[in-house]
C-alpha cells in the first residue's frame, strides 16, 4: 500500500512538474497591429535566419542618418510591436536623433517561424541580428542591443558571449528566480508551492525544451562594453537593489543608470519620452566615439 501512495504521489508532482513547464516555458504567438509606416517612418521588410538552427526570423529595417543601428530587442510576450514600450514611437524617436533601428520578432512571435519560448533561444536570435547586420555592411562597434525585460536579459548573456557597441538594458532581472518568485507571488500562489516545485518544473523544462538557466548577474562582468541600466522605481519585478547590484557587478566605470520615477516595469519611454531619448542619445554619442 505504501508502494502504491508513494507511486502515486511521484505521478502527480511528474504531472503537475510537466503543467508547470509547459505553463512557464510555451508563449503565445500575438498578431502585429500596426508598422513604422503608422508614425511616419520609411522601412523596409526583412527576414532573416537566427544563428547556428536557422529559424526564420522577420522584421523591419528602419533607416536613420547611420549615427548607428540600434537593434530593439523585445519581452518575452510580446513582438516587435511591444505596447508595454511604445517600440513603434521610442523607433520614430530615435530615427529622429540620426539612429538606424532594426525591429524584429523573436522566434515565435509576430511573424517569426519557431516556437515562442521562454528564455530560450533568444540570444541565438539575437545572433542572426547581428549577423544580417554584419553582412548588411556595419561593424560590431557601431552595434547597439536595447532589451526589454528578458530581451534586456537575453540582451546580457549575449553581449557577454560576443562583442559591440554598446548595450542598453531596460528592466533587466538579475537571476531568473528573482522574478519568477514575484510572478508567482503576483498570482496568489505560496511561495512553498514554487520551493516544492521549482526543482521538478525545470528539469521537465530541460528535458522537454532544453532550457537551462543563464542568471545576467552570473555573466554581466564578463560585458566589455559600456552599459546603460533603465530602472523603473515602480517595478513590481525588479527591486532598485537588485538593479543596483547588477550595476555593480558589470564593474565597468564607463556603464552608467538611471532611476525612473513613477514608473512601472519598462514603461519610462511611455512616461519619460523625450528624457528617455535623450539620456540613451548622450550615452552613444560619449560612449561609441
Amino acid at each position: 500500500m505504501a508502494t502504491i501512495g508513494v507511486a502515486i504521489t511521484l505521478a502527480v508532482y511528474i504531472g503537475l512538474s510537466i503543467f508547470g513547464a509547459v505553463r512557464v516555458m510555451e508563449i503565445p504567438r500575438l498578431p502585429l497591429t500596426g508598422s513604422p509606416a503608422s508614425v511616419g517612418l520609411d522601412y523596409e521588410d526583412i527576414t532573416f535566419i537566427s544563428r547556428d538552427d536557422e529559424v526564420r526570423l522577420g522584421g523591419w529595417y528602419i533607416p536613420g542618418e547611420g549615427k548607428a543601428i540600434i537593434v530593439i530587442v523585445h519581452g518575452g510576450f510580446q513582438n516587435r510591436i511591444d505596447q508595454n514600450v511604445d517600440t513603434l514611437g521610442l523607433a520614430r524617436d530615435l530615427v529622429a536623433k540620426g539612429y538606424d533601428i532594426l525591429l524584429f520578432d523573436l522566434r515565435g512571435r509576430g511573424e517569426s517561424a519557431g516556437k515562442g519560448l521562454s528564455l530560450s533561444n533568444i540570444e541565438r536570435d539575437i545572433g542572426g541580428a547581428v549577423d544580417y547586420l554584419i553582412n548588411k555592411g556595419y561593424e560590431a562597434k557601431n552595434i547597439v542591443l536595447l532589451g526589454f525585460c528578458s530581451g534586456a536579459a537575453s540582451s546580457c548573456i549575449f553581449t557577454s558571449q560576443e562583442s559591440i557597441g554598446a548595450l542598453i538594458l531596460d528592466g533587466c532581472f538579475p537571476t531568473v528566480r528573482n522574478i519568477v518568485t514575484r510572478e508567482v507571488a503576483k498570482r496568489g500562489i505560496p511561495e512553498l508551492l514554487l520551493d516544492l516545485f521549482s526543482p521538478g518544473i525545470l528539469f521537465m523544462a530541460r528535458v522537454i525544451y532544453g532550457y537551462e538557466v543563464v542568471d545576467p548577474l552570473n555573466v554581466i562582468s564578463r560585458i566589455s562594453c559600456p552599459i546603460f541600466f533603465i530602472h523603473e522605481d515602480n517595478d513590481y519585478f525588479i527591486t532598485s537593489e537588485e538593479i543596483y547590484g547588477l550595476y555593480q557587478a558589470s564593474n565597468n566605470p564607463a556603464n552608467e543608470i538611471w532611476e525612473v520615477s513613477t514608473t512601472e516595469h519598462s514603461q519610462a519611454y511611455k512616461t519619460h519620452p523625450y528624457e528617455y531619448v535623450e539620456k540613451i542619445d548622450n550615452f552613444l554619442s560619449v560612449k561609441l566615439k
